[in-house]
């Protein structure tokens, strides 16, 4: 017969366990019917399914002691990162060795979700709170998301590049790139004594250029280009992009991006960045309009929209959490995954309208009653690799 004692350090055993185990990600089943309709509608792409991208979560949870973990959607549990820190941004880079994702904030980690193993890359010349990261290649463009004149953090430079492929165990640094011009590089002592506010309002990796609107005193800016060959700037128009946050390629010259018109809801953009010397200015021109779309499924964005590979697919994780209240912490948030994919269209066509198709939708529980996750956004990044 076990005695008290005996309860008590199993108790224990089994409370340090599941401390271990961390943030965990569980499928909500389907009732009965939508498991029919959903095994239906997806039967023709399990053939196809080793061919699929992985998708990944990145996870803020520790509240007294903030952390961060990488949580791959429909596989096992959570694997914590050891250098992971509050105000990080996440990325997926490719390299020759096979896909990383990276952190970038106040250190940069590098983690290989193969082998689920972290190493501890090159710091920036300065701290950043959430930069924007930009992958291109084997290279991650980082920016300073609200840049600053004041201060330690986001402070100049602002801008850094940094190959995954050129390094000796990950000790080649950073490399500082010239500001967008659109960044407050040269205020006056007025503006000094009382800084812009400026922010990144939305940006697009198309071709080898890096597009790039801004915010000051909420007040659009225009869009300038970066030229990741010549490593230059050029203001390509006075307005801002039509969009929100990051427009994710689907193939070619389309992406998917969060409309402004539309107050958020998915659109479709044709995107061609041409260099001066295939202009008629002899400057550097942006070509951008909306593509007409039909939906076959309304299109949710959710907080994060993923490109899944060719083939115009693309994903969306959309994050629910309840206010845990004054003195509360937060146990369990709830991600819905859905999956599109675009046809018809064609990538030359600048004006054809597209057709997009929903292709699965999946609900999962995000569960961590030990270290609680974070508040209001427990996910900070969605990706697929």
């Amino acid at each position: 017969m076990p005695t008290l004692d005996s309860k008590r350090k199993r108790k224990n055993q089994e409370g340090a366990a599941a401390v271990r185990a961390g943030a965990r990600l569980t499928r909500v089943r389907p009732t009965r019917k939508k498991k029919e309709k959903a095994a239906s509608s997806e039967a023709p792409g399990e053939a196809t399914a080793m061919k699929q991208p992985v998708s990944y979560l990145v996870v803020e949870h520790g509240v007294d002691d903030p952390t961060h973990s990488v949580l791959k959607v429909a596989g096992a549990g959570a694997h914590p990162l050891l250098y992971g820190k509050r105000g990080m941004s996440f990325a997926a880079v490719g390299t020759r060795h096979g896909p990383r994702i990276v952190g970038v904030g106040p250190d940069t980690l590098i983690y290989d979700p193969k082998t689920s193993t972290e190493v501890l890359g090159p710091r920036l010349f300065r701290d950043m709170l959430h930069p924007v990261l930009i992958p291109h290649g084997s290279k991650l463009y980082a920016l300073s998301r609200c840049p600053a004149v004041v201060g330690s953090v986001d402070f100049m430079p602002w801008f850094f590049s940094f190959d995954l492929n050129d390094y000796r165990d990950y000790r080649a640094g950073w490399l500082d790139l010239p500001p967008p011009p659109i960044f407050p590089c040269r205020i006056n002592p007025l503006e000094y004594r009382n800084p812009p506010e400026v922010r990144v309002a939305s940006y697009a990796m198309v071709g080898s250029h890096i597009l790039l609107s801004v915010q000051k005193d909420k007040q659009d800016k225009g869009t300038c280009a970066f030229d990741v060959d010549t490593k230059s700037w050029e203001i390509v128009d006075d307005k801002n992009l039509p969009f929100t946050g990051q427009a994710v390629p689907l193939d070619g010259h389309r992406f998917v991006a969060c409309s402004k018109a539309r107050d958020g809801a998915a659109a479709v953009y044709y995107m061609r960045v041409f260099r001066p010397e295939a202009t008629s200015t002899g400057k550097m021109e942006m070509y951008i309009t909306e593509l007409p779309v039909e939906s076959k499924g309304i299109i949710v964005p959710g907080q994060f929209l993923c490109t899944m590979g060719t083939g115009g697919r693309f994903s969306s994780f959309d994050v629910r959490s309840i206010d845990p209240g004054t003195g509360e912490k937060l146990d369990k948030a709830r991600i819905i995954y859905r999956s599109y994919s675009l046809v018809g269209g064609g990538d030359n066509a600048r004006t054809k309208s597209v057709v997009v198709v929903k292709q699965q939708r999946k609900i999962y529980k995000l569960r961590d009653p030990y270290y609680h996750l974070a508040y209001p956004l427990p996910v900070v990044a969605g990706l697929t690799m």
